[in-house]
């Protein structure tokens, strides 16, 4: 664990590890016993149900979501997605938009644990002409939000688009840094079916 929260370049991917994995074992941080092997992966695949759009079992789909250091030789590919804050609410009211920086999964008591660091955006509210939602990074003294959740939370991807406002892109911009750059994003709820009808 010491040698990766090196190699990833955060201090305290240890001990948020740690915090996941005792509310996932409802006990404290520590109270708990040392932890086991870890294994990184560069990508997980989500299983959700899609009323809209009914094959398989009771309409039932599968999309990957990657976060890999280099796609296809070039700059790091971390996807977005939706995670389930609570299932009472509605739409994005009950969801929260994250970007995936690690995949893993550690084992503790024998019991393997299959979780991602990710990096939190807060709601900012509708967009009345888009009809779309808009988030920002979620950010305290500066500093992007990060915490380590269990897959369980995830449902899908999430697709964002800048919000660009009024000033020129420079010809140069690299499109890897788009998450990195801009103030606030919108939740495309037109990038396929499924976000339209989980979104709305």
């Amino acid at each position: 664990m010491e040698s990766l929260s090196i190699h990833i370049g955060e201090p305290d991917f240890i001990y948020m590890t740690q915090d996941c994995l005792a509310m996932q074992t409802d006990t404290s941080v520590g109270d708990l016993s040392p932890l086991g092997a870890v294994s990184v992966f560069h990508s997980a695949v989500a299983t959700f149900f899609a009323p809209s759009n009914i094959s398989g079992t009771c309409g039932m789909q599968c999309e990957r979501i990657q976060s890999t250091p280099s796609w296809r030789g070039g700059a790091p590919c971390r996807d977005c997605a939706f995670i389930v804050e609570d299932d009472e609410k509605d739409g994005m009211s009950g969801m929260a938009v994250v970007r995936i920086l690690l995949f893993f999964l550690v084992t503790y008591n024998r019991v393997e644990y299959p979780c991602a660091l990710v990096e939190w955006f807060k709601r900012v509210g509708l967009d009345p002409i888009t009809g779309m939602w808009v988030v920002r990074p979620d950010r305290t003294h500066g500093r992007w939000d990060k915490t380590v959740v269990h897959l369980d939370c995830f449902l899908h991807a999430a697709h964002l688009i800048p919000v660009y406002g009024n000033q020129k892109i420079p010809w140069e911009f690299v499109h890897s840094y788009s998450l990195d750059t801009f103030e606030a994003y919108y939740v495309n709820k037109y990038i396929d079916h499924h976000s339209y009808d989980t979104v709305f």
